[in-house]
């Protein structure tokens, strides 16, 4: 014979029930402390720029012989350029430095270009020349030479004609294959130390 409801709901049943409930409502909204901010890798918001042991250590001993290294003591972080870079030429060159915080376990993505001029217009267009763009990058934080790295990275998938805006004239700017090449992976050796998914083309 089945128990009758008020047999199953006593009130000592209703206080276990309540007990039982607003425990389990409090151990969530504690869980929710603890809860670790994973990376965004869709592009859409602020990435974390953070580098894990196994990356730092794969970058340490696969990677970073291939670029020069600079301490900055004061800033508590170290500077990694291609070694293969150009460095010095009568045209604009546009290169990218990876910097690393030893402190905070994070990397930046930096443009160094050997001009100075601001906004960089930069604007391409494919070999059969079928396809052009723009990229712009008007300075600013790290943020802001993430998001010009990560927009230029997928046009260095196959070779490209670039254009810089100087000084009211368009100039040839990457007009060999290694100087893209070196960028590439440059840009490579950032996205895959910090884990960010690299971007598509």
């Amino acid at each position: 014979m089945p128990a009758k409801k008020d047999e199953i709901f006593t009130p000592e049943m209703v206080k276990i029930l309540k007990i039982f409930g607003l425990g389990s409502i409090l151990f969530v909204f504690l869980l929710s402390f603890f809860n670790e901010r994973r990376a965004d890798n869709s592009g859409d918001s602020a990435p974390e720029m953070r580098v894990g042991t196994a990356d730092r250590m794969y970058f340490h001993n696969m990677r970073a012989s291939n670029y020069e290294r600079e301490g900055r003591k004061d800033a508590k972080m170290s500077i990694f350029r291609h070694r293969k870079r150009t460095q010095e030429a009568a045209y604009p060159l546009l290169n990218f430095s990876i910097l690393i915080n030893w402190v905070k376990d994070e990397a930046y993505i930096y443009v160094e270009p050997n001009f100075e001029e601001l906004p960089i217009h930069l604007r391409w267009k494919d070999e059969e020349g079928v396809q052009s763009g723009e990229v712009l990058f008007q300075g600013g934080d790290k943020f802001a030479h993430y998001y010009f790295a990560r927009e230029l990275f997928p046009l260095l998938e196959e070779p490209k004609q670039f254009e810089l805006l100087l000084e009211g004239e368009w100039v040839p700017v990457l007009e060999n294959e290694k100087e893209q090449d070196i960028l590439k992976t440059t840009l490579q050796d950032y996205f895959r130390m910090t884990n960010l998914k690299l971007p598509a083309s």
